[in-house]
């Protein structure tokens, strides 16, 4: 095979390394599809941290374009202009972030939905002007959490040593007390056999049917329990409540009687005196009756006087029996004589067919 043969294989594999690299490079995205429309958008960024020209623009890990200029303005924040395929426009609801494309640190550009709900679904229009973010660092963070990391790592010795410290104590009490250590097990194996038998006694009283029976029974009559003391409870709130006004009508009627407590008084010490002179009189008109000398005395003590009396009044009620008759015919008498006063004299006395006087 002469020089010329091997130069022109030599080219034919340089073309086709470089095609295929191309090739893949626009099947893998890295680079956009020479021809396609492209619309301009401007973001501004507080700080651009790795972004240059041709940085990567992304959406949802798709490549959708390019940075294209990237400049400082005068109020110190950073304009990026960027280069996005018409079809892949982001949407109104999308914000715009730098964001580390590996732990390399190398940036790239990605749009990704905001937390604004309010914001529309539309794209974005040619040469729109939008406010950009800057997400953490790993390696940052990483280089920021390194004083943490320290003070921890620091932390962690002091409790290792701690620990180590408080082995070596521990070591020590168990040589200088290994007889106690053994009667504090001895114990805690009586403890633990009693332990067995009290659950033994509970798992037997548990297994009791009949005093299941009886709990769940009580426990089906505890809500008519609980209605019935609901119910106590209202009638002893009535009877409280009748209490209070039984109170209050009795604080009604003693207030006037406190108000009027010196006139009752008053009044009580008159009535207390009028009493003790009647009882005096009562003891002395007692006196005079078991007394013989007086006029009460004598009818109570004297049977004579008694009889005598009795026979008085016996013959008082003969006596008026006779003479009820005798006022009968004066009535009479008197009655005739009003209606004819004639028959009083000579004419009324020999005249005796019409005198009515037998």
């Amino acid at each position: 095979m002469d020089d010329r043969s091997l130069q022109y294989r030599v080219g034919i594999v340089m073309v086709s390394a470089v095609f295929i690299g191309i090739l893949l490079l626009v099947l893998l995205g890295e680079i956009p599809i020479i021809g396609a429309e492209q619309n301009t958008i401007f973001v501004e960024f507080s700080q651009a941290p790795g972004v240059t020209v041709n940085t990567p623009v992304r959406t949802s890990g798709i490549l959708i374009g390019r940075v294209k200029e990237v400049t400082l303005q005068e109020n110190r924040k950073v304009l990026v202009t960027i280069s996005v395929e018409v079809k892949y426009m982001p949407r109104q609801n999308e914000v715009c972030r730098i964001s580390s494309g590996s732990l390399l640190g190398d940036a790239i550009l990605e749009f990704v939905p905001g937390d604004d709900p309010a914001a529309q679904f539309d794209p974005l229009p040619d040469n729109a002007v939008i406010t950009g973010s800057v997400s953490t660092n790993p390696l940052k963070v990483l280089v920021n959490l390194e004083d943490s990391l320290t003070e921890a790592i620091g932390s962690l010795t002091m409790a290792g040593n701690e620990v180590t410290q408080l082995a070596k104590n521990a070591n020590n009490v168990i040589v200088a007390n290994e007889g106690q250590l053994g009667r504090i097990v001895e114990k805690t194996e009586v403890a633990l056999d009693h332990f067995d038998k009290t659950m033994l006694a509970i798992n037997d009283l548990v297994a009791d049917e009949e005093l299941n029976a009886n709990l769940k029974s009580a426990l089906q009559d505890l809500p008519a329990t609980l209605a019935e003391t609901k119910n106590l409870l209202e009638n002893m709130n009535k009877m409280v409540a009748k209490a209070d006004k039984n109170l209050e009508n009795l604080t009604g009627f003693t207030e006037p009687l406190g108000e009027r407590g010196e006139e009752l008084i008053a009044n009580l010490e008159g009535s207390t005196e009028n009493l003790n002179i009647l009882i005096g009189q009562l003891a002395k008109f007692s006196t005079s009756i078991n007394s013989q000398e007086g006029t009460l005395g004598q009818l109570i003590h004297n049977p004579d006087l008694y009889q005598r009396l009795n026979s008085a009044a016996g013959n008082l009620q003969d006596l008026s029996v006779k003479l009820k008759p005798i006022v009968a015919d004066a009535r009479v008498f008197v009655d005739k004589i009003a209606r004819d006063p004639g028959r009083i004299g000579v004419k009324g006395a020999l005249d005796r067919s019409k005198s009515g006087i037998k």
